[in-house]
């Protein structure tokens, strides 16, 4: 009998540190689920208009035939609450469970200031998807 592969979660995938590491996973047999930047209120409008079609292109690269691997895409913004909590239910209603989250999403600062010019709101965010976000999306992924 062929078992399932382990279950991972990891945010911020669509390029860069992210992607890297979901095409190391699946080399190594998990299913990925590839969370990107989108934001709900906007009708889970990404930031980058290509953000979902890179997605998409990974979940072709690192799908080798016959590994009983899935890989899928999840949008969502992992600093908001709503959207974690949607995007946790998602990946579990997908998938059944979450063996590894990575969270590997993360921002700059909105505007690259010195400290006594920086602003609340660009500093917020920062916190927000940098500290707060993957905080309670471990949190989240803990109590399931």
């Amino acid at each position: 009998m062929a078992t399932q592969s382990p279950i991972t979660l990891v945010t911020g995938a669509s390029r860069g540190i992210g992607r890297g590491i979901a095409l190391a996973l699946a080399r190594f047999g998990y299913s990925v689920a590839i969370n990107y930047y989108a934001d709900l209120d906007r009708a889970f409008t990404p930031s980058r208009p290509d953000a979902g079609v890179e997605c998409q292109r990974l979940c072709q690269e690192v799908a080798p035939a016959g590994s009983g691997a899935s890989f899928e895409t999840f949008p969502a913004d992992i600093s908001d609450a709503r959207c974690r909590e949607l995007l946790l239910k998602d990946v579990v209603a997908r998938f059944g469970w979450i063996d590894l989250l990575v969270n590997n999403a993360g921002i700059a600062p909105t505007e690259r200031k010195d400290l006594l010019e920086a602003s609340q709101e660009s500093f917020n965010r920062l916190i927000s998807v940098n500290l707060r976000g993957p905080y309670f999306l471990t949190q989240a992924v803990a109590n399931f």
